[in-house]
């Protein structure tokens, strides 16, 4: 049993432990002919998402043998203990080390940065989770990645200018950068106080504080088709959920239109917007479409419109 455990009975917190769940990867999506040039880039669209999260990276230094504490420009901070980190073959790092620390507080930043926050439930299968904050922190040393010792981790404080939920849990995140899918921790905690949470995480890279949004309406299936000469490859499609810090993606494709099927379905009658993005030639090209979602939901998007990328970050901005 990891320290962490001690921590969280000292905060009357109890881990749930989904050990015996068995992990289920997104179904991968019927991939279509790659369009002529001068049409959609799968390319450009993948650049958009990794040099958005490139240009979110901040870089902090110190002392792999005494306390390491950071403080991101959102907020965040960190607290390492003096000797918790070793190299990728189990020997203690001594010496200074680098660590780089991303934080996304908005909808805004999950799409740009392509974050969605859809975990895996514990009977498998997928839902939409509520966010408090996603943060990737990682340690590097003469650029080698570095992990936690077994048995440490590091304490968090993670704004909450709203006040805090009590509802919120810790996940991590696993899968690629393009697929990334939240699994709730077994081990670390959230405990939440004023206009601030406090953390205990055991873990590097992506984490997350979240928890599934609890709706009580009858649940559909939502599929989105999307114009000719767009596809899975160079055309993404979010879901924003209205009054809500979340947002999913969809993991099928086939014949010209998304699905939801068979990952996870989404309450009848609550209000949306979906949010889809291409690049032609270079430039953003977007659809942003209210909605409520209706029995066995079927959007069709038009069109997508060339746009600015400034234009367009202001309009994910906005969005409620």
């Amino acid at each position: 049993m990891k320290i962490t455990k001690r921590f969280i009975l000292a905060f009357l917190t109890t881990a749930l432990v989904f050990g015996a769940c068995k992990k289920e990867e997104p179904t991968d999506p019927t991939v279509e002919p790659t369009p002529a040039a001068g049409t959609p880039s799968s390319v450009d669209l993948m650049n958009y998402f990794s040099q958005n999260q490139a240009s979110e990276v901040q870089n902090f230094s110190g002392d792999a043998g005494s306390i390491i504490t950071i403080t991101g420009n959102k907020g965040t901070q960190l607290s390492f203990q003096a000797n918790s980190f070793e190299t990728a073959s189990g020997n203690t790092v001594t010496g200074m080390i680098d660590i780089e620390l991303i934080e996304i507080f908005d909808k805004a930043g999950m799409i740009r940065l392509n974050k969605p926050t859809t975990g895996l439930l514990p009977g498998g299968g997928f839902a939409p989770l509520t966010s408090g904050g996603e943060f990737k922190v990682t340690a590097y040393q003469n650029g080698q990645e570095l992990k936690l010792k077994s048995g440490y981790g590091y304490n968090a404080i993670v704004p909450a200018p709203g006040g805090v939920d009590p509802n919120m849990g810790l996940f991590y995140g696993s899968g690629s950068e393009d697929t990334l899918i939240w699994e709730e921790a077994d081990s670390g905690f959230v405990w939440g106080q004023g206009s601030e949470y406090s953390c205990y995480f055991d873990s590097l890279n992506w984490i997350n504080c979240d928890y599934f949004w609890n709706n009580p309406n009858p649940q559909t299936t939502v599929s989105v088709e999307i114009p000719q000469g767009f596809n899975n490859t160079n055309c993404m499609v979010f879901i924003s959920f209205d009054g809500l810090n979340s947002i999913t993606t969809f993991y099928n494709y086939s014949n010209g239109a998304y699905t939801s099927s068979p990952n996870y379905t989404l309450p009848i009658g609550i209000d949306v917007h979906f949010v889809a993005v291409a690049f032609i030639n270079g430039n953003p090209h977007v659809a942003i479409i209210p909605a409520t979602i209706e029995n066995n939901h079927y959007e069709i998007i038009s069109q997508l419109n060339q746009t600015t990328l400034t234009q367009f970050e202001s309009d994910l901005n906005n969005l409620p």
